[in-house]
């Protein structure tokens, strides 16, 4: 007899969906701090900072991070430091990742809350994975605790970006541009 999984996302514990919401809302506030990070090592404010950084990819901007860190920072230690902080960020992609990007399921009669993890390097391979709510609530605290404690370090080594002084764009863009030609 096959078993008839139910896909429906609305069916998934309330805890489960809270924990699972955490996680990507405390990993987007982390993605928030690498960006400031990256303006910050360059020494740009934070609306530049954005400008430059918003449409990086994660990988890409932790290895933008790494590269201006390194020009910026001359001490060691704390560049070891941020060695440590990237490393647990990169933990708390994979853990985001499977959280975002994975199927959820629960099984009909026993109710267990399972995952398909879906691989295609060199060969397709999908499998359930049983995942358990205190699982996912120990990974979301992980993802916040790791972004606050990154923020804590950018803080302490004078590596927030400052914030713009208000320079009004609104004139400049291309819609506003376009009626002012049109206008004369």
């Amino acid at each position: 007899m096959t078993t008839i999984y139910d896909f429906d996302p609305r069916n998934l514990p309330s805890e489960l969906t809270s924990a699972i919401g955490l996680a990507i809302t405390s990993f987007a506030q982390t993605e928030q701090f690498i960006q400031g990070a990256i303006a910050g090592c360059c020494g740009l404010d934070h609306e530049y900072g954005l400008a430059v950084t918003v449409h990086m990819s994660m990988p890409l901007r932790l290895s933008v991070l790494r590269s201006v860190a390194e020009i910026r920072i001359d001490d060691l230690d704390v560049l070891d430091q941020l060695d440590n902080h990237i490393e647990q960020i990169e933990q708390c992609v994979t853990k985001r990742n499977y959280m975002a990007h994975r199927t959820w399921c629960r099984h009909p009669k026993t109710g267990e809350i399972l995952t398909i993890k879906e691989e295609a390097r060199s060969r397709l391979e999908v499998k359930f994975v049983t995942m358990s709510i205190e699982q996912v609530r120990l990974d979301a605290v992980f993802i916040y605790e790791a972004g606050i404690s990154f923020y804590s370090f950018l803080h302490a080594n004078g590596l927030i970006p400052a914030l713009p002084s208000g320079r009004p764009r609104e004139h400049k863009s291309k819609a506003a541009r376009k009626k002012r030609r049109n206008s004369k």
